[in-house]
């Protein structure tokens, strides 16, 4: 059982996937945010930043999402990325989805 403090992020998260479609809802925010400008996926855009066809091979979906909101923490201290602290807990977790569905 989730402790109180766990429960109500738990029950929010379940909340967004119930509602269908986060991989298509990340595919939105991906187009949305201007990732196609620097990264690849699945034969969609690229520009010199790495090729994200394949990032659920090399990184779990708690890896992904802090990539997204601090990207010079952690692995990749050179990233010339920005940060994207500003998206929604849903879209964050949609794009992640996205990202982790492979082409």
């Amino acid at each position: 059982m989730p402790s109180r403090r766990t429960l109500p992020g738990a029950l929010l998260l379940a909340a967004g996937f119930a509602l269908g479609g986060c991989a298509s809802q990340g595919r939105e925010v991906f187009v949305r945010e201007g990732c196609p400008g620097c990264h690849r996926f699945g034969g969609m855009g690229g520009g010199g930043a790495p090729d994200l066809t394949y990032v659920a091979s090399r990184r779990s979906g708690a890896s992904i999402r802090a990539q997204i909101t601090n990207p010079g923490g952690g692995t990749s201290p050179t990233s010339r990325m920005p940060a994207f602290r500003n998206l929604s807990w849903f879209d964050l977790y949609s794009l992640s989805a996205f990202l982790q569905s492979g082409p």
